[in-house]
């Protein structure tokens, strides 16, 4: 959790002061959080304080506003530490669970700054501007605020920096979220007003679609941007492919690893079970690739089930402790499958778990036959296993889906039918009786050579030939083979 440089809303002063404590402090706190063993050090409130955020000015913002120009730079400096230098494990080791408001509003001091996880649904969304007349802020110059019903029936409100392009402010929305959220104070005391106020990073939406019902926080998707395929140039020319931006970056990190969770909690056939009921709705037999290559754009998120044969099938090791703990994932596997409308182009299944005794690797003998259920995630440019002409590493487009398993459907002889068994045994039976003819035959030859050839051969042939295929009669007599074949192939 290293603290960033920049973007720091209070004077010299206080950065003097706060700089080498602060780096001392979230540096040791770095070192512990990787090692994916002790829980932080510090608490929420005093990683704010470091960053010269003081209880005071906390507790104005917890009053819900009217906000001056002195509060908006605090909630921007807020943001931008909890950009910096919070990740999601963080907020989980500090969590306190679902609040208990009743006990947030008689002592808002002791649970300032406190983070608490929330959960219900929400009712209102409204823009709310941070940067000042001149601009600056402009990196958090907007906040949202939103009106949130938990599920225990009362309304707090979120003061996120991120919410669901989805979500339409100003409106009456019912939309399914939770948020990891820190306390700032108790606003109002009136029956059926706003309990508590809280600010959040971000919103997670959890919609009814099948990403939503495996817990995935759909929002997140929009941290992956999916450009349109590329097209040639006017003149018919190869297209220019921006291949960074179709990477793994760390901007897909956090929503590559929720997927890949939420995939995995999956019962047993379900996401096959779903792909199949959708072609049914929609009076179709089998999914299309098509649309994977042509408008990834338009299919994030959704779920196919594809067939084909799989060329590669590779394990892939999870290093990071943080991805461990939070998800329970310390491999995966990548699996390159072509199907039948294609065009010899992998689609790369990213899957929790393979079935059992499907064999991994790749090679040109490599393939197994495999149905794969899976979400869309982007496309993904990968190293190709075919280098360039000129020796330089190539690139590949391929569509990169999310799934947790697969069907696999391995080789199997088929049967015989009795009529079949019938015709194979005749026919074995000719073939036996055949060579038995063409031996018998040379066996007749052989004694006809012996009987005009062999007995009247001078005395010294033998030990001719012998010589004059490198000393073979060092190795044996002319007793352990027949003469006439070792003459036969002399001649």
């Amino acid at each position: 959790m290293a603290i960033s440089r920049g973007y720091i809303y209070q004077g010299p002063r206080v950065l003097k002061r706060s700089r080498f404590a602060l780096a001392v402090a979230v540096a040791a706190l770095a070192c512990r959080l990787l090692a994916g063993a002790e829980p932080p050090t510090l608490s929420p409130r005093e990683l704010f304080r470091l960053g010269g955020i003081e209880e005071r000015q906390l507790e104005v913002l917890g009053r819900g506003g009217p906000w001056h120009e002195a509060d908006r730079q605090v909630l921007r400096n807020m943001l931008y530490r909890i950009a910096q230098d919070v990740r999601p494990i963080d907020l989980e080791y500090w969590s306190h669970g679902p609040p208990d408001l009743n006990q947030l509003a008689e002592q808002p001091e002791a649970y300032r700054a406190e983070v608490f996880a929330l959960r219900g649904v929400v009712e209102r969304i409204e823009p709310c501007e941070l940067a000042d007349a001149r601009g600056s802020g402009s990196e958090f110059a907007l906040l949202w605020r939103c009106r949130l019903r938990l599920e225990s029936g009362e309304l707090v409100e979120v003061l996120s920096a991120k919410t669901p392009r989805a979500w339409k402010p100003r409106e009456a929305i019912a939309e399914p979220a939770a948020a990891m959220a820190f306390f700032l104070g108790d606003p109002s005391s009136e029956p059926g007003g706003l309990r508590a106020v809280f600010l959040a990073a971000r919103m997670a939406w959890y919609p009814p679609t099948d990403l939503g019902r495996l817990g995935m926080d759909v929002g997140l998707l929009d941290d992956v941007p999916i450009p349109p395929p590329p097209k040639r140039n006017e003149h018919g020319g190869a297209p220019e492919i921006d291949w960074e931006t179709r990477r793994l970056t760390a901007a897909d990190h956090e929503c590559f690893y929720q997927m890949l969770a939420a995939a995995g909690r999956a019962a047993p056939g379900e996401l096959s079970r779903w792909a199949k009921d959708r072609l049914a709705r929609q009076r179709r037999t089998e999914y299309s690739v098509v649309p994977l290559f042509n408008e990834p754009h338009l299919q994030q998120g959704k779920l196919v089930e594809l067939s084909g044969t799989a060329r590669r099938i590779l394990p892939v090791r999870v290093g990071e402790p943080e991805v461990i703990e939070r998800f329970g994932i310390d491999q995966y596997y990548q699996v390159y499958l072509f199907t039948a409308d294609s065009q010899d182009n992998p689609l790369v299944f990213c899957l929790r778990r393979l079935p059992e005794g499907l064999p991994t690797g790749d090679g040109p003998e490599f393939g197994e036959a495999l149905t794969v259920p899976g979400f869309f995630f982007k496309t993904w440019s990968y190293r190709s296993a075919v280098p360039a002409n000129d020796g330089k590493v190539e690139r590949q487009l391929a569509p990169l889906l999310i799934g947790d398993t697969a069907v696999w459907h391995p080789y199997q002889a088929p049967a015989d039918s009795p009529a079949e068994r019938l015709i194979g045994t005749v026919l074995v039976l000719g073939i036996l009786a055949a060579v038995w003819l063409v031996l018998h035959r040379f066996r007749r030859g052989d004694r006809e050579f012996e009987r005009r050839i062999w007995r009247r051969r001078p005395a010294e042939m033998s030990e001719i030939e012998w010589d004059r295929f490198g000393g073979a009669a060092s190795e044996g007599s002319a007793d352990t083979a027949p003469p006439g074949a070792e003459a036969k192939s002399g001649d």
